[in-house]
């Protein structure tokens, strides 16, 4: 099961996280394969990645995945899919129903006009790069693209009338007034049809509607008397149940508001300070189809350091890891897919499409979470080129259509020549003083300094009023190397930067209001020799614990300075 918690009850609903035929087809056309004569010669585990297997590991080509289902009738069915890489084509009963375009999204395939009994779902799963058919996932990201159905699968039988999906806003939170957007669909129009909604069993709305047509929405404002809010320091939940005829939907709400304020972000109308980490879904045994044990692990391990705050870094987190942030009051920045894309990409208007439909993708998946408080793009991209600006205009543009209560961002590495920084709500900052050369130093010492003249630079843009965000700092230390030295590379070096970062930070200053660090666990970087090159161990080794959450000594620093900021939550 995907979520916390059961979504449905009346809906019969079949989960797919089982062990599945599996074929490695290789480097094959997809348009070529029959899938009437697929061989498939293993088994494979979903979820999980395919390459991340000892059978399979590093492989790069097509490959096939099959199992049995059962259609209880001939009413339309909905297979549900939440994350294969990078591309796939879904077929049920040879029949196929749709190909799909990046990794780290839910999707459905509609099952219609089948007849009820035992059927084969065949999912082709490609994990090549390929821009023309999957222009979301580069070769030259500084992270590896695993492939396979990673994340989980259940098919539902939709019936004769079902609900799409809810939408839950919360309106005014002195009286926990929130409206409900129900979407439904049906074979033909209803008619009169019961409605019943319940929040932690107490019923709310019971009524009946008249549905004149096969699709539509429906809209009702309700307020939740008694109900507490949801914050980082109390992350208070409340179980919504929706009934429309025959279908139900049960969602996980947390009344809250995020809104900002100045220099500052707000929940609840109280500023809350971000501390937390940049975070990839990887580990070696698994790829990026973390199982649940690793999952709650890494959940545990982030409020033992003391932390609030969460950056996916470069994709949208997995729904299972966003539940279990809004059960630990962790605020997320849910950010789509993207890396240091160009004038060439982001003047494409086949990767435009591309990025708007995985932002639609995005959004409808993680909008009811309170966690999620930010929305993020196109991690240090070229937004100083005038050529990309379009396509910042855009993106920012759609994601404001699609959900105008959480403020936007993106992640910059240029501040100083930077065109795009008026289109957000949150500024933030990419800096590796320490580290790297480039507009910052080289030298740890020279850190605040650095941060001073980025911010007397948004000053003299007219950026000042705005929340900024420290996106990502930190250094590289090879798991279990101590040095006198503290050379780079060392733990101790790597200790000694979070160190000061950390203070000259929040201790030292109050103009940056959130901090996440570059990063939570050591992951295996692209395949390119230049970058490799530069990797040790074919690992971005940045993590405060390695690639299996073992601690560095940058973990108790980190931790140290967390828990003296925040009082120990």
């Amino acid at each position: 099961m995907a979520r916390r918690f059961k979504e449905h009850d009346l809906r019969p609903v079949t989960e797919l996280n089982r062990v599945w035929d599996f074929g490695f087809l290789g480097d094959v056309d997809p348009d070529s394969v029959d899938v009437a004569s697929l061989e498939f010669t293993d088994r494979m585990a979903v979820p999980g990645c395919f390459d991340a297997t000892p059978a399979y590991a590093g492989k790069r080509g097509l490959a096939a995945y099959r199992t049995r289902v059962v259609l209880h009738d001939d009413t339309p069915h909905r297979l549900i899919l939440n994350g294969v890489h990078h591309w796939c084509r879904v077929f049920v009963g040879e029949k196929r129903l749709r190909d799909h375009v990046g990794g780290f999204t839910r999707f459905a395939a509609d099952i219609v006009n089948h007849p009820a009994g035992e059927t084969d779902v065949v999912v082709l799963v490609d994990n090549r790069f390929d821009y023309e058919r999957c222009p979301l996932h580069l070769e030259y990201f500084d992270w590896y693209h695993f492939g396979g159905i990673a994340r989980s699968a259940e098919i539902h039988r939709l019936g004769t009338l079902w609900i799409d999906a809810l939408k839950i806003v919360t309106e005014d939170i002195a009286t926990c007034r929130v409206s409900l957007t129900i979407d439904y669909g049906a074979v033909e129009a209803p008619g009169p049809t019961c409605l019943a909604v319940t929040c932690d069993d107490q019923v709310v709305v019971c009524e009946t509607v008249d549905l004149v047509a096969a699709s539509g929405r429906i809209q009702r404002t309700i307020e939740l008397a008694g109900a507490a809010l949801w914050s980082p320091e109390a992350p208070n939940l409340h179980m919504l149940h929706v009934r429309l005829g025959e279908d139900d939907m049960r969602e996980r709400i947390g009344i809250r508001q995020v809104r900002v304020a100045g220099q500052q972000i707000l929940v609840n109308d109280r500023p809350v300070r971000l501390l937390g980490f940049c975070r990839h879904e990887a580990h070696p045994q698994f790829g990026c189809g973390l199982p649940e044990a690793l999952l709650v692990a890494d959940v545990q391990q982030l409020r033992d350091m003391g932390c609030n705050f969460v950056r996916g870094s470069h994709y949208p987190q997995d729904v299972r890891f966003l539940d279990l942030c809004d059960e630990a009051g962790i605020c997320v920045w849910n950010e789509a897919i993207g890396w240091q894309h160009e004038a060439r990409q982001l003047t494409d208007q086949h990767f435009l499409e591309a990025q708007l439909a995985h932002i639609d993708e995005m959004v409808a998946m993680s909008f009811n979470r309170p966690s999620v408080i930010l929305w993020g793009i196109l991690n240090e991209s070229h937004s100083h080129d005038p050529q990309c600006r379009p396509a910042y205009e855009t993106l920012l543009g759609h994601l404001r259509q699609l959900d105008s209560t959480r403020p936007v961002t993106y992640a910059c590495n240029h501040p100083f020549d930077d065109v795009c920084m008026d289109l957000v709500d949150v500024v933030s900052i990419n800096c590796y003083a320490g580290w790297y050369s480039g507009w910052y130093s080289e030298d740890i010492a020279d850190f605040p300094d650095d941060l001073d003249r980025v911010i007397a630079h948004l000053d003299s843009l007219g950026q000042g009023d705005k929340p900024l965000i420290l996106s990502e700092i930190g250094a590289g230390a090879i798991p279990g190397w101590r040095d006198w030295h503290e050379a780079r590379w060392s733990e101790q070096y790597q200790a000694m930067l979070l160190d000061a970062v950390i203070y000259n930070l929040f201790m030292d200053r109050e103009r940056v209001c959130g901090l996440s660090i570059w990063q939570f666990c050591d992951c295996r970087s692209s395949e390119s020799v230049s970058r490799i090159l530069g990797r040790p161990r074919g690992f971005n080794n940045k993590g405060v614990v390695d690639e299996y959450r073992r601690p560095k000594l940058a973990y108790d620093v980190v931790k140290r300075l967390f828990l003296a900021l925040t009082g120990g939550w």
